[in-house]
């Protein structure tokens, strides 16, 4: 069994309210374990990822990952094309809800998963 998309999203966003900086940076097999306690099953690293970037192309979340070679950071911008295996499955990378995610909220009978606080 997989776990929808929709409830993938809310649990990524739940996540990153948790920190008191809206950003953590961890290992996308990282990702996959914490969430295992939320749905009761390993979360496919490959879904966790799509989650991240659909979550990214909406504006909630922001990704980056530091480059020590060049002692800068790279943020994945929305609809750009990256190498995801050296992105998402090389080291960590940090995730960072955004103002625009921190104004949704998870609604559950909600066909998105989301809808904007009141």
């Amino acid at each position: 069994m997989s776990v929808k998309a929709e409830r993938l999203e809310t649990a990524v966003l739940a996540s990153l309210r948790s920190y008191s900086d809206g950003r953590r940076d961890d290992s996308i097999t990282g990702w996959s374990n914490s969430l295992l306690a939320t749905f009761g099953e390993y979360v496919n690293p490959a879904d966790m990822v799509a989650a991240l970037i659909r979550l990214r192309n909406r504006g909630l979340v922001r990704l980056m990952k530091c480059l020590p070679e060049q002692v800068a950071w790279y943020i994945y911008a929305p609809n750009e094309r990256v190498d995801e295996a050296w992105f998402f499955y090389r080291a960590t990378f940090i995730v960072e809800i955004t103002d625009e995610g921190r104004g949704w909220r998870d609604v559950s009978t909600s066909p998105i998963g989301f809808q904007p606080s009141v």
